[in-house]
């Protein structure tokens, strides 16, 4: 019995490291090889094991301890098998093989202590310890934590309610430009067909392959359309099954080729009728991702690769509205050249209707970056604990090895003292050969080890590069939506622009336009910094665009009435006291260039005037751009302005720094003092006098605050 039993052992650890072999390669057949080794492992050497020490224990203990090791490799090994082949239960026994290896170790040592029965420590009861250890760490690893998963699948039904409006809407455009008759412009109504069966095509082929993703792993018949809420979290949270699909399927160079095509399509209409470049097709980048080691990465690697199930399903949904903003943003600039007075009916009914919509829209967003936040840390935690595991399994691996060595001279220290003894010498020699191939098993599953860890160390690498892509990116969109530096150096050609983010992101900003012969600048402070601030300037820089650009309203006061009315209505704010007090402060001028008339409104900030050196301080209203206990309107103040003059916009974010040798606040006095002193040294000058003052004050405290501060000599 037990040379069988040996035998099993010996071909269930082999499959199982050949099993770890093809997975850690992307070998098919992975799967059969670890379901064989668990059958061998479960049904073959644990019951031979079983009932073979049963029989030779020597009390009631002893026993108990025998069924429990038995039941512990028992429960770890289905639950790798169940993880493999993507069986349901495989969560809860995972959970059983949490508690039920360390209760293990605890046992055997607590028999031990206190001598309740005669257990011999033998080689097989480490190693089938380190075997249950790493098959736990294996299973682990494969598993993304159950809040994860939960994010993407709010994320899912999220983007999907707001897809449907999307996909709606636009159809009803659709619709009722073909109720109206003939167009006046044949070539634009060409291109909104062209566009219409250029959008539904590309919907249906990522309808096609969403289904198609979800068949390859989910053995259930679709009927309807797929839930998330019922299908199996282990499932969803399977890291394997996008590479195989998109990658060594090839499924993901046919979307990125579809994406890439219907973008590029967009292009050509815009070129075609001479209309601004579509922003959200220039931020679906469908380009080849750059590492920041410098290599290579394909687009399709880059989203789906070692992804999750349920974070490939959520970004399905997540492209399909990109795709449908971008249709909506070139249909309607299409709409708009037909100068159909009668389409601008239609649109004014339609937009009415929608409001709800993109409010929606907007808290989908807040959420989705909060969602990606959350993800980011949980990431970072759960590599930072499986390195900790791959360490411990090391260790006790080398901790294994040097017992078994230990073994093997008391035993050929005994085989020499008992040489005499014919029977016995020929049961050590067999005990010998038994050590020398469980060593030879040992090694291979160290080497085994060594492949697992180096393949965890890429993954980290990766986690860590999608990380920081992902906030690069964010950066770059914010960094667009400022203004050019041109216009400021038309009018005022000495000027500085002092910009120190907190975070790579900005909840501060600037921003200026011309409108005749006026110039407006703007400087705001926004609620929050870093993402949820950057959400915020973006917010505030497009509707001070649409207020000054599009409605051509140049007077302060004015320009923060509706700026208030408008952040009020996209933040959804009632008045409640126990709703998010989310807003922005901003002091913002208009300088008419012939005249030389400076006129200033501010919500809490204010503008500084230096004239010769003497500061001049013209305070804003005390009220944010949001719903406040007071809501009067902002006035206007006008200033002559005379050449030579400098004026100074500003967020509280110099000012509020904490440093010097007390660690307290830099202050505005102290602030003002900084701007008069410096005011007959060039802007630029100033510019590097405004760092390296903050950064000796700072010193060695972290930075509390973005910081922006605007300059012009006139």
């Amino acid at each position: 019995m037990k040379r069988t039993e040996r035998f099993l052992g010996i071909i269930a650890v082999s499959l199982f490291v050949i099993g770890v072999l093809f997975k850690i390669l992307h070998w098919p057949g992975a799967a059969v090889i670890h379901a064989l080794a668990a059958l061998f492992f479960n049904f073959g050497y644990l019951p031979l094991q079983l009932i073979r020490e049963s029989r030779a224990a020597d009390s009631g203990m002893a026993r108990f301890y025998i069924i429990f090791r038995f039941i512990t490799l028992f429960v770890v090994m289905f639950a790798f098998l169940f993880k493999i082949q993507h069986w349901p239960g495989s969560g809860i026994l995972l959970f059983l093989s949490t508690y039920l290896i360390p209760l293990f170790i605890l046992l055997y040592f607590y028999v031990r202590i206190r001598g309740k029965g005669q257990i011999p420590f033998q080689w097989s009861d480490l190693f089938l310890t380190v075997v249950a250890y790493v098959i736990y760490s294996f299973v682990n690893r494969m598993l993304i934590p159950s809040q994860v998963v939960d994010g993407y699948v709010l994320m899912e039904e999220q983007n999907s309610k707001i897809n449907a409006g999307l996909r709606s809407a636009n159809r009803t455009l659709y619709s009722s430009l073909d109720s109206l008759g003939d167009a006046e412009s044949k070539e634009v109504e060409a291109s909104i067909r062209e566009l219409w069966q250029l959008s539904e095509d590309l919907y249906q082929k990522l309808d096609a392959q969403r289904e198609e993703f979800i068949s390859s792993f989910y053995s259930h018949p679709l009927g309807e359309e797929f839930d998330l809420k019922t299908a199996e979290w282990t499932l969803l949270s399977s890291i394997s099954q996008s590479t195989g699909f998109f990658r060594d399927q090839g499924k993901g160079k046919q979307l990125h080729s579809d994406l890439d095509a219907y973008v590029k399509a967009i292009a050509r209409i815009h070129k075609k009728h001479d209309l601004p470049p579509n922003m959200i097709t220039n931020g679906f980048d469908t380009e080849d991702f750059t590492t920041l080691w410098g290599e290579i990465q394909s687009w399709e690697e880059h989203m789906f690769e070692a992804m999750p199930v349920a974070y490939v399903i959520a970004t399905f949904s997540w492209m399909n509205q990109m795709l449908l903003l971008a249709e909506r943003s070139t249909l309607n600039q299409l709409i708009i050249l037909l100068n159909d007075t009668e389409v601008t009916y239609v649109l004014q009914q339609i937009a009415t209707t929608e409001s709800k919509l993109a409010m929606e829209l907007k808290e989908n967003e807040i959420l989705r970056i909060r969602q990606e936040k959350e993800l980011q840390k949980v990431q970072l935690q759960q590599s930072q604990a499986e390195l900790n595991q791959r360490n411990s399994v090391t260790a006790l691996a080398f901790a294994g090895i040097a017992f078994v060595l230990i073994l093997f001279f008391i035993s050929t220290r005994a085989y020499l003292l008992k040489q005499k003894d014919n029977k016995l010498l020929g049961a050590r020699n067999e005990e010998i050969l038994a050590q020398r191939d469980e060593i030879e098993a040992q090694r291979d599953e160290i080497e085994a080890q060594r492949n697992m860890v180096s393949l965890q160390k890429e993954q980290i690498e990766r986690t860590h590069n999608e990380i920081s892509s992902s906030i690069d990116y964010a950066m770059r969109l914010q960094n667009a939506m400022l203004p050019s530096n041109e216009l400021l150096e038309q009018g005022f050609a000495d000027h500085l622009i002092f910009f120190r983010p907190k975070q790579k992101v900005s909840g501060d900003f600037f921003w200026w336009d011309q409108v005749g012969n006026k110039l407006v600048i703007a400087v705001a402070d926004c609620t929050g910094h870093g993402v949820p601030g950057a959400f915020m300037s973006m917010l505030g820089a497009s509707l001070l665009k649409e207020v000054v650009r599009k409605e051509g309203i140049t007077r302060p006061g004015t320009i923060l009435d509706r700026l208030r009315k408008e952040v009020i209505h996209a933040l959804n704010q009632t008045g409640d006291k126990s709703e998010q007090k989310d807003g922005m402060d901003l002091a913002l001028i208009t300088i008419h260039t012939e005249s030389l008339l400076c006129e200033f409104a501010g919500a809490n900030n204010p503008l500084y005037l230096v004239r010769g050196k003497e500061l001049s301080e013209y305070k804003g209203e005390s009220m944010p751009l949001s719903h406040y206990e007071r809501m009067d309107s902002f006035p206007t103040r006008e200033i002559k302005l005379q050449k030579g003059d400098q004026l100074y916009l500003s967020s509280d974010g110099y000012a509020d720094q904490f440093g010097g040798k007390r660690r307290k606040k830099f202050k505005y006095k102290a602030f003002q003092e900084l701007l008069a002193a410096n005011s007959e040294s060039p802007m630029q000058e100033q510019n590097k006098i405004l760092l390296d003052t903050i950064q000796d004050w700072q010193g060695d405290n972290e930075q509390i605050d973005d910081m922006v501060v605007v300059g012009i000599r006139i």
